[in-house]
């Protein structure tokens, strides 16, 4: 008994003293948004960059000769705020905490852009049987991209930053890819681009909870219906605890919270938002507007900045999807009502036979040159004829199209008649029409209507495509004169 004891008591201080070490496992870490390789925006005089540490530690930061010390929460977050500088590459981030030391190599600094939306955002340039051709230009060291992937931040291993070459471009979102290289290649500076997609989304699953609340038709149709099935589900649970019971899941917010909110306060260039289809899908074309602009305007608000430019593309035909007219109504009202955010027609460029078109090198091109006219400060008009008034003589429409879209002169750019007009009278039935060119305007009538009260461009497919373009080369986005009901509108104050 007596070795028994003498042996616990030289056991019992260890024990001690080990409980009251420090753990060994390394405790410093940066966010994956600041790892090796990243992008950093350029000439931020405030760039937050964000790590983990031990709780409440000191931690001291050091970029581009510029040092800054704080101290992490009891949570172990931190977060420092450095001049980020000029644009450049090959620096080195440097940060020491508690005897430990963490840094990123190769970082640089740039434009940073955020690719968002569905399959068409997300597919790389691996997924398509183009892509072989395409990867026989990816050698560009100072184009780098980070996908966000569906872990939570403690399973994350895929969201690192990758340099742009032969070996990682198979990766890299198709869309983001082309529009990265049109910026680097025109204006010579590093380039980022964060992707944040998933195939076969729709919006409501892109917009948090908070922004949500503010639409009127969400708050109806999902928050207060969840809010009543989990208080029903306790109720429930609490009654009978063995009770076989499936828990009532939220059906939006969910790609926001993955993917969009641990991005918060970062530093950006702009944004692309590539979705839509699986709103069109589901009948959402109309109340799809409401969404839009809850989503942008919350992005602003999330990234800082009130004017951070959108661009939003146009979604293109696809089969006899009648009803996806609808929701490129709303994507037009919504970015006509907003600033900064710029729609991007691609109807020239689909493929109605397949819901990824393939042409994604004209849809960088396109992206880019409007990234150029209204990020860079270019000077070149960076997209189609559109549309500002219309006035009726007799039995004809005559379209007028604002002045700073006209890019040269409108044309039929096959130089056959214009196709893709309809226009319709008293009775709303739309037919087909004629339509022409005279100077800076466009002529529409039908025999069919003699007196005509509305046009339409776009709305469904003409049969060899659409070809009304301006002489800079690009298409006239889809529109309307008129504000009749449309299909998918659930309203009833509107006929």
């Amino acid at each position: 008994m007596k070795k028994i004891i003498a042996a616990l008591s030289l056991l019992i201080p260890a024990v001690i003293f080990a409980s009251g070490a420090k753990s060994s496992k390394p405790q410093l870490r940066l966010h994956q948004l600041y790892t090796g390789n990243a992008v950093f925006q350029r000439n931020v005089i405030k760039y937050p960059i964000k790590g983990f540490a031990g709780k409440n530690s000191k931690v001291v930061v050091t970029f581009r000769n510029n040092t800054v010390t704080v101290t992490a929460d009891d949570k172990g977050n931190w977060c420092a705020y450095l001049p980020s500088g000029e644009a450049g590459e090959g620096f080195e981030l440097k940060v020491v905490s508690d005897g430990e030391c963490v840094t990123a190599e190769n970082i640089a600094v740039g434009d940073v852009w955020l690719v968002a939306g569905q399959s068409n955002a997300e597919f790389t340039v691996g997924w398509f049987k183009q892509g072989a051709e395409w990867s026989k230009d990816s050698d560009y060291p100072s184009i780098r991209f980070q996908k966000q992937t569906w872990q939570p931040p403690h399973m994350r291993k895929d969201d690192a930053w990758n340099v742009l070459s032969p070996d990682t471009v198979n990766n890299f979102s198709a869309t983001g890819f082309f529009f990265a290289k049109e910026i680097y290649k025109k204006h010579k500076i590093p380039v980022g681009v964060i992707v944040s997609a998933g195939g076969g989304t729709v919006i409501k699953a892109w917009i948090s909870e908070a922004a949500l609340a503010d639409i009127p038709h969400a708050k109806k149709t999902l928050i207060e219906p969840h809010k009543k099935a989990l208080e029903k589900y306790t109720r429930e649970k609490a009654e009978n605890p063995k009770k076989p019971l499936r828990y009532p899941f939220k059906s939006y917010g969910n790609l926001f919270n993955e993917r969009i909110a641990r991005l918060k306060g970062l530093p950006l260039s702009g944004a692309i938002w590539y979705q839509g289809e699986a709103d069109a899908m589901f009948a959402g074309g109309h109340i799809y507007r409401e969404y839009l602009e809850a989503l942008i305007n919350s992005y602003r608000t999330h990234f800082n900045n009130e004017k951070l430019p959108f661009f939003v593309v146009e979604i293109p035909y696809y089969g006899n999807h009648y009803i996806w007219s609808d929701l490129r109504d709303s994507q037009k009202f919504a970015t006509d009502r907003l600033d900064a955010v710029h729609l991007v027609s691609i109807l020239d460029i689909g493929d109605l036979k397949d819901i990824h078109p393939p042409k994604k090198p004209e849809l960088g091109a396109r992206l880019a040159a409007v990234a150029d006219r209204f990020v860079y400060g270019g000077k070149d008009v960076a997209t189609g004829p559109q549309y500002e008034s219309m006035k009726i003589a007799g039995n004809r429409v005559i379209l007028k199209f604002k002045p700073d879209s006209l890019g040269g002169g409108l044309v039929a750019k096959d130089g056959k008649a214009l196709r893709g007009f309809s226009i319709a009278g008293a009775n709303r039935k739309f037919t087909d029409a004629q339509a022409t060119i005279e100077g800076d305007c466009v002529v529409v009538s039908s025999e069919k209507v003699k007196k005509p009260i509305a046009v339409r461009y776009g709305w469904y497919p003409p049969k060899d495509g659409v070809n009304f373009f301006n002489k800079a080369g690009y298409p006239c986005g889809m529109f309307r004169t008129d504000d009749f009901k449309l299909p998918t509108d659930r309203t009833s104050n509107k006929k």
